[in-house]
């Protein structure tokens, strides 16, 4: 054998051999690593939506027409997490009406002047300016103190005790202030102009699809609202 057939034979033996080695010795999988970060769930984003979707269950239903079960189908989740989040229908009505008012509280605290500067009377607007912007904001609210405020129950001793009181009296002390500075009218009962006010404000934008229809106008809209407002102040306040 010739040496550049010997030396091709080797060639030959060796590309072989380092095949064999790939096959017997083949290169390691590269495995993908799994995350052991857990998905967490988020409570905060599950109580958001359980108050969204019971809020419109008690607004359209009422408290006794209103189903857990159905609830959970709107809010996107088990009627078991349901229950673990507010444990009973009681207690959910309660969530939903602390998160309208504390809303309604913060929208209030947020446009009183800081430095207590102001007059009754100017505080007195302001209030009646608060209540009617917010209940344009969320009509909601209005309807569903309707309902409950139909009847005694422990859910309407509940929300008095809470929050309607202590509004009621803040109303109420501006109003004999207001008196005190001579800008406002003597011959009114301070109750009945809480109840007028809430009417004239709230009236409208609980049935907003009644009052579009025979007015053409959107009770919530900016005009509308400063023309009710107006409307208030030209039945209380003496120029």
């Amino acid at each position: 054998m010739s040496e550049l057939s010997l030396n091709k034979s080797i060639a030959q033996i060796e590309a072989k051999r380092h095949s064999l080695d790939k096959i017997g010795n083949p290169a390691p999988v590269q495995h993908s690593k799994k995350s052991t970060k857990r998905v967490k769930r988020q409570p905060e984003k599950v109580l958001a939506n359980i108050i969204e979707a019971a809020t419109v269950a008690f607004e359209r239903d009422g408290y006794k027409g209103a189903r857990m079960r159905s609830i959970a189908a709107d809010a996107g989740i088990t009627i078991q997490l349901l229950v673990y989040h507010v444990k009973t229908k009681e207690r959910l009505w309660e969530i939903v009406m602390e998160h309208l008012l504390t809303e309604y509280r913060k929208y209030h605290e947020s446009r009183r002047n800081a430095d207590g500067s102001s007059s009754a009377v100017e505080n007195l607007r302001q209030l009646i300016s608060d209540i009617a912007y917010f209940h344009a904001k969320h009509p909601e609210l209005h309807r569903i103190m309707t309902q409950e405020g139909a009847l005694p129950s422990p859910r309407l001793t509940w929300i008095t005790e809470r929050f309607t009181r202590s509004a009621f009296e803040e109303f109420t002390s501006l109003v004999v202030e207001a008196r005190r500075e001579g800008n406002l009218r003597t011959d009114i009962d301070p109750a009945r102009i809480w109840y007028a006010i809430l009417g004239i404000v709230a009236v409208p934008l609980s049935v907003t699809a009644e009052y579009q229809y025979l007015t053409g106008k959107d009770p919530s809209s900016t005009i509308e609202l400063k023309k009710t407002t107006d409307l208030i102040d030209q039945l209380l306040f003496d120029f």
